[in-house]
């Protein structure tokens, strides 16, 4: 005779995923955050904890080091640039407001404080292993847009004495030339800066 004893399920793997990517998520913003406030450097792997609420030993579960959360960020644009290739390389939409969409995309926590783009840059250029790994970063993102442009180019929309590699990589220079010299005068919203220099920027790749 079998007993009639209730089964409880295991937890599932899936569940367990879900909180692990939310923890990893909460340690990412708090260090963010205490980058934009206080600096990259000024800014202590306790102090991320504390912000995070989660003990020293967790942060170490997600993160080698303070470095390692810029990695972060990085595979995070990469990501936002390859989802945004595959939404609208074909698409029919002006080219002005898709590459502010784009640019937006890319500096939503700069645009919220101008002191994360200058922390960001100060941890770059101290650590030659995120210097080449931000680089890398850039390089792919220039690849996965000039797959856009390359379409747009086919239609007649942009001049073809460039490159698409070339007038990609003008757009992303244009996106960090933008946000440096706002974070150093944010008179306006970054969204304005970024406005202005597309406009500019379309108007000279357009076809001659």
């Amino acid at each position: 005779m079998t007993d009639n004893v209730e089964q409880v399920p295991p937890a599932q793997p899936g569940r367990r995923a879900k909180r692990s990517e939310q923890t990893r998520e909460k340690i990412f913003r708090a260090a963010l955050k205490l980058f934009a406030e206080r600096g990259f450097n000024a800014t202590t792997i306790e102090a991320i904890t504390a912000a995070a609420d989660v003990g020293k030993g967790t942060f170490f579960n997600y993160f080698e080091n303070k470095e390692s959360v810029l990695l972060n960020y990085r595979e995070l644009q990469m990501e936002r640039v390859a989802a945004f290739v595959a939404a609208n390389r074909e698409s029919d939409r002006p080219l002005a407001p898709l590459l502010l969409e784009l640019a937006l995309t890319l500096t939503i926590e700069q645009g919220q404080s101008p002191g994360l783009i200058q922390s960001l840059l100060t941890a770059v250029f101290a650590s030659d292993t995120v210097q080449k790994r931000m680089a890398e970063a850039i390089e792919g993102n220039v690849q996965q847009l000039a797959l856009m442009v390359g379409h747009r180019q086919e239609r007649g929309e942009l001049r073809n004495d460039l490159s698409p590699f070339d007038i990609a990589q003008g757009f992303q220079r244009m996106i960090f030339g933008t946000m440096i010299t706002w974070s150093l005068a944010p008179v306006d919203p970054l969204e304005e800066s970024m406005k202005r220099s597309i406009e500019l920027f379309v108007n000279g790749v357009l076809p001659k």
